[in-house]
């Protein structure tokens, strides 16, 4: 009976080895991840949604969806926020205000957003979209907030 109990005990060390073992090989190599706080500010109206996509150096600005995004139902007017948990690096941010929920950004015949839209760092484009260059902002280990106002 005593050799059963200690072969039981063995197993169960071992499982839990093997466990431990399997959970350190998964996470190793993933970077620490951190906080990023987005405050999007002049939020007009309580209706849609917010689109915010956060665009890493190597993903096309703007353009397909991004690899890290959140959908906020807007359910009054005023400044809405949003928490990322992402790696410490360079990002840039586009958000736009789906008024109709249609799940797409609405133009006009020329291409100019007819909804509200905001880019990190406040940048306001004049004669064509932004590049990541002109939106990008680090997000340090300790973490980063940062505020976002959308267009009228």
């Amino acid at each position: 009976m005593c050799g059963r109990m200690a072969n039981k005990k063995q197993r169960r060390k071992m499982k839990l080895l093997i466990l431990s073992v399997l959970y350190a090989f998964l996470n190793f190599g993933s970077a620490p991840k951190t906080t990023l706080n987005v405050e999007i500010t002049n939020v007009k109206k309580a209706k849609g949604k917010l689109w915010i996509g956060i665009y890493k150096p190597n993903e096309k600005f703007g353009g397909d969806k991004p690899g890290i995004y959140k959908l906020i139902d807007v359910q009054s007017a005023g400044n809405q926020n949003a928490t990322f948990e992402l790696e410490p690096g360079r990002y840039a941010l586009a958000v736009y205000h789906d008024l109709n929920n249609n799940n797409e950004m609405d133009k006009n015949l020329v291409g100019i957003p007819k909804e509200p839209y905001g880019f990190s760092k406040d940048f306001r484009p004049k004669f064509s979209a932004p590049k990541f260059t002109d939106c990008a902002f680090d997000v340090p280990a300790a973490g980063q907030k940062i505020s976002v106002k959308i267009t009228d």
